[in-house]
């Protein structure tokens, strides 16, 4: 499929600030599953100087700057993506171990991934989940994976939350509801209670009957030898295949974020305004019309 997106953002303050180096991370990612063209950034007002580069975990990153006080600042990116992931289970596990659960990678794979094995603040409950997800599956990741994303979709209630942090994984499995970030947030604690290494994914998805259809998206992503970095997203409940548009990735929402920075000011109250704008391109022929 091809998409045309454009992302508008706007941060207003109540009275002027120094705005510190500020990281967008608005670029989607140019690989195997989506292939980008014409990406454009643009700011009001100029920042004194930018830069372009890719961050810890591989992602494209603009980082901009500002010499005065501000107000307002406005940055806005538009582009053209195709996706090319239409069968997302087209590969091969090279590493048997890890087709059973608790997973089990090789040493030099684990090192690497260690990142997205650690989890901050395990909870009984997210493990007992796991575990009794793990009987259900009879033991096998890839079952696993889906019985998992099926079940957080089935079970959970989903939200739309447009500010805030994602919540902690024993708190979203509570409550039994959350946000795209929080069942992403949750999926990949479930995936590293029992050895699976996984990631957070922000970006977009092409579903335009869906109430959240023009915001900001997350999902997860799991490694599987052989296959390499494989998305789920337990919102939807289905495997990530081309009505997805990835940014950007990390071991939890902080290294995924769109816009990372702070200003200088006290008693000051900030205020995010956007708009996503998608268009499907994708030739008539293309979509079976």
């Amino acid at each position: 499929m091809k998409f045309k997106i454009t992302h508008h953002l706007q941060y207003t303050y109540s009275r002027e600030v120094f705005v510190e180096p500020t990281v967008l991370r608005l670029k989607p990612r140019d690989d195997f599953s989506q292939k980008l063209d014409n990406f454009q950034t643009e700011f009001n007002p100029a920042p004194a100087g930018r830069s372009e580069g890719l961050d810890l975990y591989n992602n494209p990153v603009t980082l901009f700057w500002h010499t005065a006080e501000l107000a307002k600042w406005e940055a806005s990116t538009s582009f053209t993506v195709e996706t090319l992931l239409n069968n997302p289970f087209n590969y091969l596990i090279t590493d048997q171990p890890v087709l059973r659960l608790p997973a089990k990678y090789t040493k030099e794979n684990r090192q690497a991934l260690a990142p997205y094995l650690f989890r901050s603040e395990p909870d009984g409950a997210v493990d007992e989940l796991a575990q009794r997800l793990l009987v259900e599956s009879d033991d096998n990741t890839l079952s696993f994976l889906y019985h998992m994303t099926d079940t957080l979709h089935r079970d959970f209630t989903q939200v739309i939350r447009l500010v805030g942090e994602a919540l902690p994984p024993g708190k979203t499995l509570r409550r039994k509801e959350g946000a795209c970030r929080d069942l992403a947030v949750l999926f990949v604690d479930l995936c590293r209670s029992l050895g699976i290494a996984s990631r957070f994914v922000s970006g977009y998805k092409y579903d335009p009957g869906s109430r959240d259809s023009f915001e900001l998206h997350a999902w997860a992503e799991v490694f599987l030898p052989g296959a390499g970095w494989r998305g789920y997203d337990p919102s939807l409940g289905l495997a990530v295949a081309d009505t997805h548009i990835a940014l950007a990735s990390g071991p939890g929402p902080a290294e995924a974020a769109a816009v990372s920075g702070t200003f200088r000011g006290s008693n000051v109250l900030s205020k995010l305004a956007y708009q996503v704008r998608m268009e499907d391109l994708t030739p008539a022929e293309k979509v079976g019309v």
